[in-house]
């Protein structure tokens, strides 16, 4: 979704978009009174599992029937005033709606500078902690519902991370589907208990910045016959990028919004196949389509189609409202299909009790203690230690061992001096990344929130090293040309000193690099900013204790240092937000330990990586052909058999571990959807079955802290199919996680849940999910190339 300052600044020059004609919707037979278009996936009670949704759903039907034309017409369109919102629809003050529904940015918090900026949903991910995941929605959730916003835009689960050249990867929590699929349905539960509605995006296959709009730059003006077209086959739409969606539904999510691109040859919010047939109907979602703002084209396909309501389309620019009433006024579309569009938004709205929401007010400041707590908890529980040459015969690497001058060196260690200073970073998504330095806490576009405060690395190492027992002086270095051994130094305005004399008669120098990412723009290439590289390396050639702390949005090239000698330790920190510096901080002197994971794979070489995204020429109807698959991130190594610099999982500890014990028992348990069950079809030997989401199998294993500390470990399940799927599957896929925090010496038993799902590949035959006969491999280890045992089961 675009931020709100450049929506007011490109799209007055956009005037009204061109219909797309050549996307004329399918029409049925049976309904000669409306030109043959009827509501195709009607929402109804079945599948409820709770009472106040059927209750909830039961008032939206019985209000909607009390309505007039007049009131349904207005209630599907936007008012030109937000108030802040990102858009704002109209009121209905019979039902407490006074201001009408707002939706408001963003994934990292609320888009004000009076609200907490959290950690980005990557940085989520990389705790793999299903405790912390839960947390930090609810901590968002709670400052959207003191805000006063309805609908918060802000749980990312597409982009998947195809690429990691993905400019928007940074969002969401994973390219592993089972993890991003429990993250969503943590988040969907979290923002829902608030009060707000747990809306999640982009659906689906938005991959892309490049051209999701038609235009290179991801942005206005909309050119329909150059927006890119996603052609990914329906096993491949399943069991990877629909599978979080559809952990979302069964949390409860109010609302989907779809997504920018077309997919298939026609576009995700006018997708009959996409919104009708599989998430109302396959799924059996109960809440409402939203379009990305600027992703709805014409009236009459978004509305027969499956979308129910139109962000905006450019300035003063309504697509449903009075020219949806002309369509229903001709009988070409029905009025069922308006009903049904105001049933599900005021479904989830009467569900959360939205009419006790506060007014809305974006000048209210909605950061408390509990946010900031959380924030810094997930971050800590984040930060992956990927390099670490800590030894009994040295002190060198981590933690830092009460240095008396400590060094630190990198741009992005302090707040910038000049050009566009990065904590405002989100209304400047159009400049170049040169313009991008210092500190940086989050990304930039919709998906970034501005921070109320921004302690830096600098101020927060300062703050940290006074606790020591003696001094500690630390010096900052910005970047400029360290191959002539001079760099100007922050602390004294500008003046120039020798920065080897500084290596020289320091006892460790951390080096802070990073990378930036933002919507609309997909990353060129995975290098660290200003020449970052480079700089570690030239440290590493002057100075034997080099740490290395790297903030990025998912993988970058770290080929020209990681193996240097002098290299002691990395750290990866990806998107820390506002408490990222403190929690860096209490990493490196040992106060935490880190205990975070990879939730993605970072290549040795980055020709490693498939080249999945279209980034060719501004030409008519552009393809990305998703022929690979599901074979994304660790799944494409595993099969081509490439070994990673860093693996998928993969995250060091000060402490150690042993996983052992691993054993597997039948189990048979039902386990009911929160709040909605999908209408998703099970199959054994092509008869179908009940219980898709059952419980099937029960894992255990034991994980024993070996170390001297105390500290976290992430077990991992991983399963291998048997060889009679009909598509082809991965060598291992992820099916479960536990993350047990243990004291020095002490063993946790750990339990994973194996439900029929799990088991089970996309058969497009029946159009459901199927279990394959044969030898099912269950693997828990620490990564998912570090396996510690194996089992086996037989279906």
């Amino acid at each position: 979704m675009l931020a709100n300052g450049l929506i007011l600044l490109a799209l007055c020059a956009l005037g009204h978009a061109a219909p797309a004609t050549h996307l004329s919707p399918r029409k049925t037979s049976g309904s000669s009174d409306s030109g043959g278009y009827k509501l195709r996936a009607p929402l109804s009670p079945a599948g409820f599992t709770s009472d106040k949704w059927i209750k909830a759903y039961e008032k939206a039907v019985s209000y909607v029937e009390g309505m007039t034309l007049e009131q349904k017409i207005n209630f599907t369109d936007f008012q030109s005033t937000t108030n802040g919102c990102s858009g704002l629809g109209y009121p209905l003050d019979d039902i407490g709606l006074t201001q009408g529904i707002c939706t408001a940015d963003g994934p990292t918090g609320v888009n004000s500078r009076y609200s907490t900026q959290f950690p980005a949903e990557v940085t989520t991910g990389a705790t793999f902690d299903v405790d912390l995941i839960y947390a930090r929605a609810v901590a968002v959730a709670k400052e959207y519902h003191t805000l006063g916003a309805h609908v918060p835009l802000s749980i990312c689960i597409g982009p998947m991370g195809r690429s990691p050249y993905g400019g928007r990867n940074w969002e969401t929590f994973s390219p592993d589907p089972y993890l991003t699929g429990t993250a969503a349905h943590l988040s969907v539960l979290g923002f829902q208990e608030q009060g707000v509605v747990g809306l999640v995006k982009h659906f689906v296959g938005n991959e892309q910045e490049y051209l999701r709009y038609g235009t290179p730059r991801g942005y206005v003006p909309n050119v329909v016959n150059t927006t890119v077209d996603s052609i990914i086959d329906e096993a491949t739409t399943h069991e990877l990028y629909v599978w979080p969606f559809a952990e979302a539904i069964r949390a409860g999510s109010g609302s989907f919004m779809c997504a920018y691109q077309q997919v298939n040859g026609t576009f995700a919010c006018e997708n009959d196949h996409l919104l009708n047939t599989v998430l109302k109907k396959t799924l059996n979602f109960h809440g409402w389509v939203i379009t990305d703002w600027g992703a709805g084209h014409s009236t009459l396909s978004s509305a027969v189609n499956g979308t129910d309501y139109i962000g905006w389309a450019g300035v003063d620019q309504h697509l449903f409202g009075e020219a949806l009433a002309g369509y229903v006024d001709n009988g070409t579309v029905p009025i069922e299909i308006v009903d049904d569009k105001i049933i599900r938004i005021l479904t989830p709205y009467f569900a959360l009790d939205q009419a006790s929401l506060p007014k809305t007010d974006f000048a209210r400041f909605v950061g408390n203690d509990y946010s900031t707590e959380t924030a810094r908890k997930v971050t800590e529980g984040a930060i992956t230690l990927l390099k670490n040459v800590r030894s009994d015969n040295n002190s060198h690497g981590l933690p830092l061992n009460k240095p008396r001058d400590l060094l630190l060196v990198g741009s992005s260690a302090a707040p910038a001096r000049s050009g566009i200073l990065n904590n405002l970073g989100f209304d400047f998504m159009g400049s170049s990344e040169a313009d991008f330095t210092g500190w940086n806490s989050d990304g930039y576009g919709s998906g970034g929130s501005p921070a109320p405060y921004n302690l830096d690395p600098t101020a927060a190492m300062t703050a940290r090293g006074r606790k020591e027992e003696r001094p500690v002086v630390t010096d900052y270095y910005t970047y400029d040309n360290p191959t002539e051994g001079q760099v100007p130094s922050w602390m004294t305005n500008g003046t120039n000193y020798f920065l080897d004399t500084k290596l020289l008669y320091s006892n460790a120098a951390v080096v802070f690099v990073t990378a930036v990412a933002r919507e609309a723009f997909d990353r060129t290439d995975l290098e660290l900013q200003n020449n970052g590289s480079a700089l570690v390396e030239y440290v590493a050639n002057h100075h034997n204790d080099t740490i290395v702390v790297v903030t990025a949005p998912g993988p970058v090239d770290m080929s020209r240092f990681v193996d240097h000698p002098n290299v002691t330790a990395i750290l990866y920190t990806y998107f820390g937000g506002q408490e990222g510096a403190t929690a860096i901080a209490s990493t490196l002197y040992g106060d935490v330990n880190p205990s975070g994971k990879l939730p993605f794979t970072i290549a040795r070489d980055v020709s490693d990586y498939p080249d999945a995204l279209y980034n060719g020429s501004v030409t008519t109807n552009p393809v990305s052909n998703f022929s690979e698959g599901v074979f994304i991130d660790y799944k494409h190594f595993d099969e081509q058999e490439i070994e990673p610099l860093f693996e998928f999982g993969f995250g060091k500890s000060y402490s150690s571990f042993e996983v052992s014990n691993i054993a597997v028992k039948a189990k048979s348990e039902k386990v009911p959807a929160s709040v909605r069950e999908t209408n998703e079809k099970l199959f054994v030997d092509g008869k179908e079955t009940s219980g898709l989401y059952d419980i099937a199998y029960e894992v255990t294993a034991s994980v024993k802290n070996t170390g001297s500390v105390a500290g976290a470990e992430v077990a991992q399940l991983y399963l291998t199919f048997p060889s009679s799927t009909p598509n082809k599957m991965p060598p291992r896929s992820l099916r479960g996680f536990s993350k047990p925090h243990l004291a020095a010496g002490a063993t946790a038993q750990v339990t994973f849940q194996l439900r029929h799902k799990d088991l089970a590949v996309w058969d497009v035959t029946h159009g459901g999910w199927m279990l394959a006969h044969g030898e099912y491999k269950l693997a828990v280890g620490t990564s998912s190339r570090k396996i510690a045992e194996t089992v086996t089961l037989e279906l």
